[in-house]
């Protein structure tokens, strides 16, 4: 019951009120544009900007909620899940994909007997598509297809206890996932295959659904929440399972710093700063030090954000 609580997708409106939320991972490169879904009135949209704050631009006005956008490797394309306001039956959540400047929507139908696809990340040579598949019922699983939705693999359920945010590291190698128990929800890794699972952290750290590699594949940032989300810090840890790091060690009912992205020159983990109902995105070295603001605190909450490489002929920002 906990998982069915925690999906992406139709429950991930339930999943921002008790989990903070969050996608593929950061493939190395110049600093391009910023990806992120915030939500609206009306639902959430996706959205771009700049490194350095400037140049926002609101890519997406669908009838419904988007969530957990990633990049493709070239960070021409991106991928996310989209939950249209009036499901037809038992579907709620579909994976969608579209050119960097919004255009060339293409929404994926249903298969494999799904209800709801969602959390969709590229494989790292951007050929298939990674992504939670639930039939409605009980069965949670990760699943890899082709680009056009054919050629479905299972690839892992996370020992059946529910299973999100896949995350493939950038050499190809290895995927992330987190997963779901009556006691929490922890960080897992496995080959790319699914075979050697590992489990890194405790199922009490609540890590929440939006975990990200470090470009040269060595580790993985993610977020624990405790008391109940009042405490909110951002982490990495090596994929064995050692050297876990504080990046931020903020205490419990103040400044909550939500992780979801490391720079693609690997020099950088992109936050949310929240303080109240206020939210600024912000950038941090990955051993904590100099956190620089890139935007202005404001009632407007960026989430899932995943940071893209530069395009040939375009701005890099200020790094």
């Amino acid at each position: 019951m906990r998982r069915l609580l925690a999906l992406a997708g139709f429950c991930g409106i339930l999943l921002g009120l008790v989990l903070p939320a969050g996608g593929g991972a950061t493939i190395t490169g110049p600093n391009g544009l910023i990806v992120f879904r915030s939500d609206e009135p009306q639902g959430a949209q996706i959205y771009t900007i700049g490194p350095d704050g400037t140049g926002q631009r609101q890519l997406t006005n669908l009838p419904g909620f988007t969530f957990l956008p990633h990049w493709s490797p070239q960070s021409n394309r991106i991928v996310f899940e989209f939950d249209p306001a009036n499901p037809v039956g038992d579907d709620f959540c579909n994976i969608a994909i579209m050119n960097r400047n919004g255009g060339g929507l293409r929404i994926l139908p249903l298969a494999n007997g799904d209800a709801c696809e969602a959390s969709p990340t590229f494989s790292a040579d951007g050929h298939r598509i990674y992504y939670e598949g639930f039939d409605g019922v009980s069965r949670d699983a990760i699943f890899s297809m082709a680009l056009n939705g054919n050629d479905r693999r299972f690839v892992s359920d996370c020992q059946g206890t529910g299973v999100t945010d896949p995350e493939v590291s950038p050499d190809g190698t290895m995927i992330s996932y987190t997963c779901y128990s009556d006691e929490g929800s922890a960080l897992f890794d496995a080959n790319i295959d699914g075979s050697g699972l590992r489990q890194l952290v405790p199922y009490s750290t609540e890590v929440g659904n939006k975990s990200d590699w470090s470009p040269d594949s060595q580790r993985i940032m993610f977020i624990s929440s405790k008391e109940d989300i009042a405490q909110v810090n951002t982490f990495t840890i090596r994929p064995d399972g050692s050297d876990l790091r504080a990046v931020t060690n903020y205490p419990p009912g103040g400044t909550r710093a939500l992780g979801n992205s490391y720079s693609p020159d690997g020099n950088w983990i992109l936050l949310r700063i929240e303080q109240g109902n206020l939210n600024s995105l912000e950038k941090i070295h990955p051993d904590g030090t100099d956190l620089t603001q890139i935007t202005p605190f404001s009632t407007f909450r960026p989430r899932n954000m995943a940071w893209g490489s530069a395009l040939a002929g375009t701005f890099a920002g200020a790094d």
